[in-house]
């Protein structure tokens, strides 16, 4: 195809973007499934799909409905409310109740609930709501409970947006999410909580962003870590809420960073913006990473008795705008697990200026939501900014992780049981994310971009021998695209302002 001598570059772009995605649209088709559909069980239309196609599955439970996805481009989304795919025996596949299989991707899973997925000793005590041995899965507003794990996933590209997982968990190395070698894990506004024995979040991917989620034992969980990420990587924990609890069977730790003998290429941790609450021992060490390159720990709160920071070797270390408070620390409901700040909380405006690389654009709103962070002043410590954005500022933009939102009110802070709400696709790239619910009903937009990864068969049980024992930011594959560029260039315009209002006199 010739264009005109002068077209701009955006037009031509855009010219070849839809010549493109025309056969695509022409190809694919929608299949139903639920009562009085075209199919009454969702490994019928599974097995049926065509790359492109999209799954519709009517509200309802689907029990022992067992399915192999194999074909890439696939969406699988609830209608009309949350599907439930229950197992009451054993999968046959001795995997989960959905296996993607190696080799699969893109695969998008919309609005699902996942729940029983056991398998026995001898199998490999592993069971999962969903498998995961592709390419590229896409996970949002969907709840995964009371399985051995949540997600098990491989070596593929893996996003999680918007979604719950709750007692997951069986005798230590199963998780509510476990995640194997990929090149990038995005977790962000998520609720992971209760897990048994395991871990609310545990990855080993060359890249973390782990972003505005809730992880959680609360009152009764009995985990280890909060998050490990055993084999290091270069990884970002940024504005997520964070809570040891009393019964956690690992009483210790709350991030556990390269505490297994495997080593990623980068030992990068950024952590920042962050509310650490620690009701359990006081001899818990709120970040730990036995062995690091590079160590940024900034402007979070922690609450509770413990050590904030523990670093082995000689690392290059920052630590700055961070508090210790043993109680006092002026949140709206700590027994409720409401950690928004009150009006005379310690932390308001004593946090420092960030870089991009830290900044907190986003704010996590209970259940499975996220807002966009208001800038009053100077930065907050913790996970919440207290106040209003002033009007006029640039508050509300869309960032380069696909956070947008109109910064209406903050949500409040009560537990959660299984949460809702359908989610909508608008237009994912290859790599790419779209539609995290905001607090205004809406979703976010935006691109997540990485090259796709490969794949393998993850076997948990050997993975470390049970957890419970004692003991779109630069890098990577970053965003691709005009719309990854654009939300950079947003990005890097806000953190610039939060820099601004935070030194100015």
């Amino acid at each position: 195809m010739e264009f005109p001598l002068g077209a701009s570059l955006g037009r031509v772009l855009g010219l070849s973007a839809m010549v493109a995605w025309v056969p695509a649209i022409a190809s694919a088709g929608t299949l139903t499934v639920g009562p009085g559909k075209t199919y009454q069980k969702v490994s019928d239309a599974v097995a049926a799909a065509q790359a492109g196609d999209t799954i519709e599955v009517d509200a309802g439970e689907y029990v022992d409905d067992i399915s192999s996805i194999k074909v890439s481009d696939l969406t699988i989304r609830g209608v009309g409310g949350r599907p439930h795919l229950k197992a009451t025996v054993p999968p046959p596949n001795k995997k989960g109740i959905f296996v993607v299989e190696q080799g699969v991707g893109p695969v998008t899973l919309e609005n699902l609930e996942f729940s029983g997925a056991q398998i026995s000793e001898g199998d490999g005590n592993n069971g999962a709501g969903v498998r995961a041995q592709g390419t590229d899965l896409r996970v949002k507003g969907c709840y995964f409970h009371d399985n051995q794990n949540g997600i098990l996933a491989g070596d593929g590209l893996m996003t999680v947006e918007g979604s719950e997982f709750a007692y997951n968990g069986q005798a230590g190395y199963e998780h509510n999410i476990y995640v194997g070698t990929a090149p990038k894990f995005v977790f962000r506004g998520n609720y992971s909580h209760h897990v048994k024995s395991g871990h609310a979040l545990k990855s080993r991917a060359l890249e973390n962003h782990i972003e505005y989620n809730r992880l959680m034992e609360e009152a009764d969980g009995t985990g280890s870590a909060l998050i490990d990420l055993p084999q290091g990587g270069l990884s970002y924990v940024i504005g997520n809420l964070i809570q040891k609890g009393p019964m956690a069977e690992n009483k210790n730790r709350v991030i556990l960073y390269k505490g297994e003998g495997q080593t990623n290429p980068e030992l990068r941790l950024y952590v920042s913006h962050n509310t650490f609450v620690n009701d359990g021992s006081p001899n818990v060490v709120f970040v730990d990473a036995p062995v690091v390159d590079e160590m940024v720990v900034v402007n979070n709160l922690f609450v509770g008795m413990g050590t904030a920071i523990q670093a082995g070797g000689m690392p290059m270390l920052t630590d700055a705008g961070n508090l210790l408070l043993p109680d006092m620390a002026g949140l709206v409901d700590r027994a409720g697990y409401d950690y928004r700040l009150l009006a005379d909380a310690p932390g308001i405006d004593m946090g420092v200026a960030t870089d991009v690389q830290t900044a907190a654009l986003s704010q996590y709103v209970h259940p499975v939501m996220i807002e966009a962070r208001p800038v009053v002043g100077a930065p907050d410590v913790g996970a919440y900014e207290f106040g209003e954005e002033p009007m006029g500022t640039t508050g509300g933009e869309s960032s380069g992780g696909g956070e947008a939102s109109d910064g209406s009110a903050t949500g409040g802070g009560e537990t959660g049981g299984a949460t809702g709400g359908e989610l909508t696709s608008a237009g994912d790239e290859a790599g790419g994310t779209d539609a995290l619910p905001t607090s205004d009903g809406g979703a976010t937009g935006g691109a997540t971009g990485g090259a796709t990864g490969g794949a393998s068969d993850t076997g948990e049980a050997s993975d470390d021998g049970g957890c419970s024992c004692a003991s779109g930011r630069g890098g990577g594959s970053g965003p691709t695209g005009l719309l990854g560029l654009l939300g950079l260039l947003l990005l890097r315009r806000r953190a610039a302002q939060r820099r601004r209002v935070a030194t100015s006199p």
